[in-house]
């Protein structure tokens, strides 16, 4: 069986590639301001994992070779493949080969135990219209001693929380943006005794990369009687990705990262 991992602007060649007996992988979409199910989310991350390799080995491409990032005129198509095969000649002379994680056995059992679990918290958050609740909700910065029941995470930790690094260095960059003059990092707290007894419920606002009057709302549940990632029970986001159990968006790695590790580096 031949698989073709793919990503969506494949997506008008997926009936010709069924037609081929082939079967393709896409991440899923949606339409404007829907979200994701929590099983396309996941799945949607686990092609989004497998692509990487391909992005990276094309960014040497189109990095160190101007002919490649550019479109190929007609008159030049006899001689792309020889120009194609000489420069990987050189890569693989040259540059060190991608290896697997170190991490990469840690990294499908995550995926085995969360690939097919369901996100109660966003059934919650969703059932209640908690993204429209703000009375219950207090603002504090992220040095707050409120805030010592979050866990503190090594950077190993964080890796396996968002499976990989990538959301790791966008989290660093939507720290650096919603970082106050004065240090502070703005987020919300929310206890809700209801929910589970002695878990407490946070909650922040993400300012969208992409859309200036649009933000997102993150839902992390935190059980002070657990250590380490663990303790982190369960989050959400409204983002489109936002149900996520397999990693998470870069919205609530964001504030993972800022609460358990950041903030007691002493830089961010």
């Amino acid at each position: 069986m031949i698989i073709f991992i793919l990503d969506r602007g494949f997506r008008d060649s997926i009936p010709i590639i069924e037609e081929c007996g082939y079967v393709p992988h896409m991440p899923s979409s949606r339409g404007r301001g829907e979200q994701l199910t929590t099983l396309d989310a996941n799945k949607s991350r686990l092609i989004t994992m497998c692509r990487w390799v391909i992005e990276a080995i094309n960014g040497r491409f189109k990095k160190d070779y101007k002919i490649f990032r550019h479109t190929y005129f007609n008159v030049a198509m006899q001689n792309i493949m020889t120009d194609f095969k000489i420069t990987a000649a050189i890569i693989n002379a040259t540059r060190r080969p991608y290896e697997d994680s170190v991490y990469v056995d840690q990294f499908i059992n995550i995926i085995n135990v969360r690939t097919n679990r369901e996100n109660e918290l966003a059934q919650y958050v969703i059932e209640n219209n908690m993204n429209r609740q703000r009375v219950a909700f207090m603002p504090l910065d992220g040095n707050n001693p409120d805030f010592r029941d979050f866990p503190q995470l090594t950077f190993e930790e964080l890796i396996l929380f968002t499976l990989g690094s990538y959301n790791l260095r966008l989290a660093r960059s939507y720290c650096h943006e919603h970082i106050r003059p004065n240090g502070v990092y703005m987020i919300e707290l929310y206890r809700h005794q209801e929910l589970i007894n002695n878990k407490i419920l946070i909650r922040g606002r993400i300012q969208s990369r992409h859309v200036r009057a649009r933000q997102y709302y993150i839902y992390i549940l935190i059980n002070p009687a657990t250590q380490g990632r663990q303790s982190v029970e369960d989050y959400y986001c409204s983002c489109i990705h936002g149900r996520r159990t397999v990693g998470s968006c870069a919205h609530i790695a964001s504030i993972v990262y800022f609460l358990s590790w950041a903030r007691h580096q002493q830089q961010i």
